[in-house]
């Protein structure tokens, strides 16, 4: 029975019976409590009575159902808390939670350290829900949603898995993300940044990617080469070769490796300025620069660099030296590859 109704029908029965009593005996009775009489109609000590015990039994359900109220306020704002702790482990950023009820604090504290993976459909989940598991199928499924216009972004750490998989969607589907995050990289994951980096040395041309040469590795500039002899036009030259290889440490067989693409592109003037200059500032470049001049049957020069260095040096371009001199025509490639050659 509602509160409202209960005050009111028992009003009623108060009134009801102190009236029937008065029907009865209309008679009086006197009470003497502390030296007071008081005299009073027999049905108003009737009504009284009842009207005492009436207000006891408001008070009762007062009481309980405040207790009540109390109680279903905090499960439903536990169940909030349980509800916003399933969304955030769904897009793996685990929150911190706090539950008053004990039957919440039994189990629902493993969301504040849980990430969820769902597997399936369901239905019948709140809006907020809902939205949270069609987002997560989305970028497990490859695409990119952009987090930042739903308001979520900024409240997921670099590190988040599916934060860092989203950025990785973005990267294969938009060409100038790469650029944004090596231009913001502490702000992403290790992770993105390399991708981002590859992404960039496999689709741009020299210009662009020099801003971030600091950055790039000897496999980056390998990468590059394989695409100038591929026959891309990505602004391969002497120039941009230098400023690719300076921050890099090269070994003979890299040296080697960069010969053999800039033997097909530069002029012989070019490439044996580049190299004879490497090959005064270290040793390990001189196996390309020989290389180089027998491929431009520069035989004489090639005679000169080896004798001005110890003959325990560079024993597989002496051996080559040898048979060129005997008139065998062999090309230097059928003979020496970069293994033999940095020997």
């Amino acid at each position: 029975m509602r509160m409202g109704t209960y005050i009111f029908s028992g009003l009623i029965l108060i009134a009801m019976v102190a009236g029937g009593v008065y029907l009865i005996n209309p008679g009086e009775y006197s009470v003497t409590l502390m030296g007071v009489t008081v005299h009073l109609p027999i049905a108003a000590w009737v009504a009284l009575a009842m009207g005492l015990l009436y207000l006891l039994t408001i008070l009762h359900m007062v009481y309980h159902g405040t207790r009540g109220y109390l109680k279903r306020r905090k499960l439903l704002q536990d169940t909030e808390e349980m509800k916003d702790a399933l969304y955030w482990s769904l897009l793996c950023e685990p929150k911190v939670h706090h539950y008053s009820t004990p039957q919440m604090r039994e189990g629902a504290p493993l969301l504040n350290v849980s990430r969820l993976k769902v597997d399936g459909s369901v239905q019948g989940l709140s809006d907020k829900l809902m939205r949270a598991l069609e987002w997560v199928k989305k970028i497990e499924a490859g695409e990119y949603v952009d987090l930042k216009e739903k308001k979520v972004e900024r409240f997921l750490s670099r590190e988040n898995p599916l934060l860092i998989r989203n950025q990785l969607n973005r990267l294969g589907k938009e060409r100038s993300f790469a650029e944004e995050v090596l231009q913001s990289r502490e702000s992403y994951d290790e992770s993105v940044v390399k991708e981002a980096l590859e992404r960039l040395v496999a689709r741009e041309d020299f210009y662009k990617i020099k801003k971030y040469v600091k950055f790039l590795e000897k496999r980056h500039l390998f990468t590059l080469l394989d695409r100038v002899d591929a026959k891309e036009e990505i602004g391969f030259s002497p120039e941009m070769l230098v400023a690719f290889m300076e921050p890099l440490e090269l070994e003979c067989k890299d040296y080697m490796r960069i010969a053999r693409t800039t033997l097909k592109r530069f002029t012989p003037d070019e490439n044996l300025a580049l190299f004879g200059k490497w090959a005064k500032k270290s040793d390990v470049a001189g196996s390309a620069y020989l290389y180089l001049l027998f491929e431009y049957e520069m035989l004489d020069s090639a005679k000169q660099y080896l004798e001005e260095h110890d003959e325990r040096e560079f024993l597989p371009f002496r051996a080559f030296f040898i048979l060129k001199r005997g008139k065998y025509h062999f090309k230097i490639d059928d003979l020496l590859d970069s293994e033999i050659a940095c020997q």
